[in-house]
């Protein structure tokens, strides 16, 4: 009887080192993807002669009141 119980915790051992292994294992394929399949920060500073293009409100001519810029957000659904 204690030989067949020696097995029996050697195999439970190494199922749950094999489990604890593929258990990181499929933990760093997951946090890689997820590095992959993020998009790029669109607020990042940019890199070598880039630079970054905004317009403000009076270059742009747009309604200065609160009601012409409501009437406009719902009339375009912007």
């Amino acid at each position: 009887m204690r030989a067949s119980g020696g097995g029996r915790w050697l195999e439970r051992l190494q199922f749950t080192l094999l489990f604890l292994v593929l258990t990181v294992m499929v933990h760093h394929v997951f946090a890689w993807m997820q590095d992959w399949i993020v998009p790029f920060d669109p607020y990042k500073v940019p890199e070598g002669g880039a630079t970054k293009v905004f317009r403000t409100e009076a270059a742009t001519g747009s309604p200065e009141s609160w009601e012409e810029r409501l009437k406009l957000f719902l009339w375009l659904g912007e």
